[in-house]
């Protein structure tokens, strides 16, 4: 039992709490946990997760690896094993299954392993839709056999439709059952909220974003350049596709703009061949996986952030570039209202629409001024609604709300 002395602090075991924790990049686990600790001396945060580059230099937050982390699902079944143990050998004021998404489910829920302990899980983004060439590349993987096109073209309805029919069902009766025996659920935005609430009561959801650091981007001047920059992994869901045939359209308007693409993945050729095929290579650049620091000074050097992706769960990128007071183009995928204000902070097209894209560079590339306001109207919209210490406050406040 809790001393008089102690009766004020809240301890806080959270597991699983996602694959790595770091300051680089994204970060968004490292910068939450750094952020509760700031905002709340008393919560003591006990966490798992798969790999530790960095340790928040706090002493109120705790972090180490399960036993065996040798693939992400041992580190799954190891961060509750230890979290059951945890449990039973510790007093916790709250249990927070951090890594919780879609679909997702906790054993030790639906077991009853947790009885007395308030549960939270998230943040929780939004599903993924799952292309074919994905779900090609996923049969190749776990037959350990490459096969030719003509026998996945067999094998994926019959993959499709055990997803569907099986797979699906048997993970949406999971997941209904944990949503129901958790006391709260957080998600990253209102539309997730919706989504969730077709399964528990809309008051156990809260919505709680990730931030962004803004004073790790400089803000750059969008009027004064003319080169369009992407981010991202190199395969169909992300959209790459969509913006090599949308800046073809207009590519013979624009012969002072390139268009930078960074990152890497399993169809840069294909999409390389299409920018060759479409005309429009010398226009394109390719840079393949690069330092963040690169992603900084591209971001801050840019007239436009250009994200047509078909499925996103939270696009941090995006967060980056309107901290670098960069105006993003985007994809109408989950959320996305919520983060870019259309017309405000940059462009919202529909997802998949080569036209809207095109349509939607032109108008940012012509319009020097306007992308200079976008840009500062972004940058000041994540300093307001996806500060860290503002977020770090929210979930400081939960953690206690639930150990009253």
């Amino acid at each position: 039992m809790k001393t008089s002395e102690t009766m004020n602090s809240i301890d806080v075991l959270l597991s699983p709490g996602g694959p790595s924790l770091n300051s680089a990049s994204y970060g968004k686990e490292y910068y939450l946990l750094e952020h509760i600790a700031k905002a709340d001396a008393a919560v003591t945060v006990d966490g798992y997760f798969k790999t530790i580059s960095d340790r928040p230099p706090y002493p109120n937050i705790s972090v180490r690896e399960p036993d065996d982390t040798s693939t992400r699902n041992r580190y799954y079944i190891q961060s509750f094993i230890e979290a059951r143990e945890e449990l039973k050998a510790n007093e916790f004021d709250v249990y927070h299954h951090l890594n919780f998404h879609y679909r997702f489910f906790n054993p030790l829920l639906l077991t009853n392993q947790i009885e007395e302990t308030p549960v939270v899980l998230g943040p929780a983004q939004p599903p993924h839709d799952i292309p074919d060439p994905s779900k090609r590349r996923f049969i190749n993987e776990i037959t350990g056999v490459d096969w030719p096109d003509v026998v996945l073209d067999e094998l994926l309805p019959v993959a499709n439709w055990i997803q569907e029919n099986i797979y699906n069902n048997i993970k949406e009766a999971l997941f209904a059952k944990t949503l129901a025996r958790a006391d709260r659920i957080v998600v990253v935005n209102e539309e997730t909220a919706e989504l969730y609430a077709n399964y528990v009561d809309r008051s156990k959801i809260d919505v709680i974003p990730y931030g962004v650091v803004s004073d790790r981007f400089i803000q750059g001047d969008p009027s004064q350049s003319m080169d369009l920059v992407a981010i991202g992994s190199l395969f169909e869901r992300k959209g790459f596709d969509l913006l090599i045939k949308a800046w073809a359209e207009i590519a013979a308007e624009y012969p002072e703009t390139t268009v930078h693409i960074y990152g890497d993945g399993p169809q840069r050729d294909v999409f390389e061949s299409l920018a060759h095929d479409l005309g429009v290579n010398d226009s394109i650049s390719f840079h393949g996986r690069v330092e963040h620091s690169v992603i900084e000074d591209a971001l801050a050097n840019a007239r436009a952030f250009v994200h047509p992706s078909r499925s996103e769960g939270f696009p941090h990128v995006r967060l980056e570039s309107m901290a670098s007071g960069c105006p993003v183009v985007a994809s109408n995928v989950w959320g996305t209202n919520e983060m870019i204000r259309d017309g405000i902070d940059g462009l919202v097209v529909p997802r998949g629409s080569v036209t809207e894209l095109s349509d939607a560079m032109s108008t940012v590339l012509a319009e020097p001024v306007c992308a200079r306001e976008m840009g500062q109207n972004a940058r000041t919209h994540v300093e307001q609604q996806f500060n860290w210490n503002q977020i770090g406050q929210q979930f400081a406040k939960l953690y206690r709300e639930l150990s009253e």
